[in-house]
């Protein structure tokens, strides 16, 4: 049994407890919450706060090995045209290598649960022996309908190599932008089959110009990569290729939302009441240098949870980093709120809340400690750090 305490427990499920002391049986397991009593001499006691683990709900930990290699502020077209050249760069074995350090850095900085994009098993032998546990999206994309049947094969031979391995594993789309309607329609079918998907959602204008408009970017990337059968406009925002007819029970994550609009948001939630919000902050300045619409994600009471997607996009696999960042550029959200947005709705999103995201009695959740806090106004601070405990 192992009881610590800090100048705050942020249990999540309930308001923070200045000087809370948490006991955790040894077998990771919540025991319970209580004051801290000064004749204890059994407590470890830490300067800053202590929350859950956290969830990275976005992530694509088989890009780990091109950090830095895609310069900043290319736009959609121009970053995926990098990672096509990219992605290979390296071979099998120093791709696993920074995988396996990006894993461990991930779990020390307190990160306890993923979601995980791949297009290949690179990472799965890695996933089952990792103290993270990750929900893995096998994502499929393709323009040419000719290669739909292959892309189907190759995506469900990579899931049951995965279930075979014991990891959690589904099929997902990637974006309305890179898939032909006859693998999209297909894909959709069997994510919804698995009860999750995870999509990449208006990461940028040109999504929405394309299927609005047949204008912006995406006509002369089409064109660049001679793409045969790009999915056609369609006189609405690019979020409507995958809700107008989603099935009602599957979880979803939109992930960016970086041009979502408030009459798409509403669209949304009046589609599904399965969707999270999923925002990978630092990716989207990375790569298009604009935030999402977080405050009116607030205001419609959206469901918002955290990603740090790839080093392709990004500088580090931080949640500190990301929730810095919204911090920093929306100061109206609470501490409290950020790491809710960093634990518990992200584990929601993932179908893992019963292990992870609170404090509660029973779970097992992981411990973070979270220092160098402004407890006065119970802000993060840019000396913050997290670790796991």
């Amino acid at each position: 049994m192992r009881k610590i305490s800090a100048d705050y427990i942020f249990p999540i499920h309930t308001q923070p407890v200045k000087n809370g002391v948490l006991t955790i049986a040894d077998d990771g397991k919540i025991a319970g919450l209580s004051a801290f009593c000064e004749n204890d001499n059994d407590i470890e006691f830490y300067d800053g706060i202590i929350c859950p683990g956290f969830v990275n709900a976005h992530c694509h930990l088989e890009l780990s090995h091109l950090k830095n290699a895609i310069p900043e502020h290319t736009g959609i077209t121009g970053f995926i045209t990098e990672i096509s050249k990219l992605r290979n760069i390296a071979d099998r074995s120093e791709q696993i290598k920074s995988a396996e350090f990006y894993d461990n850095f991930m779990y020390n900085q307190g990160i306890v649960a993923v979601g995980d994009i791949s297009n290949s098993d690179l990472t799965f032998e890695l996933k089952k022996q990792s103290k993270i546990f990750y929900h893995t999206f096998v994502e499929a994309f393709s323009c040419n309908e000719s290669e739909t049947d292959k892309i189907l094969k190759n995506n469900q031979a990579i899931v049951d190599f995965g279930k075979r391995l014991g990891i959690s594993i589904s099929s997902t789309l990637h974006a309305p932008y890179s898939m032909c309607d006859k693998l999209f329609s297909e894909m959709k079918l069997r994510a919804e089959k698995y009860g999750i998907l995870s999509y990449h959602n208006q990461e940028t204008q040109d999504e929405n110009e394309y299927f609005e408009n047949n204008s912006g970017k995406f006509l002369k990337f089409y064109s660049d990569f001679a793409m045969p059968n790009k999915p056609l406009p369609t006189g609405k925002s690019s979020i409507r290729r995958l809700l107008d007819d989603v099935d009602k029970n599957t979880k979803i994550l939109l992930v960016h939302n970086t041009f979502t609009t408030e009459n798409d948001c509403d669209f949304a939630m009046s589609a599904s009441k399965h969707i999270t919000w999923t925002l990978c902050p630092k990716s989207n300045l990375y790569i298009e240098n604009h935030l999402p619409p977080i405050e009116m994600f607030r205001r419609k009471n959206a469901k918002i949870a955290i990603g740090t997607d790839s080093l392709s996009s990004n500088t580090n696999l931080s949640m500190i980093d990301e929730l810095l960042t919204v911090s920093d550029n929306f100061e109206t959200v609470e501490l409290n709120e950020l790491l809710t947005w960093a634990t518990l709705n992200g584990a929601e999103a993932l179908g893992v809340e019963k292990k992870f995201g609170t404090f509660e009695q029973g779970k097992t959740p992981g411990t973070v400690l979270i220092d160098n806090i402004n407890t006065k106004k119970m802000m993060l601070t840019k000396k913050s750090t997290s670790k796991i405990l």
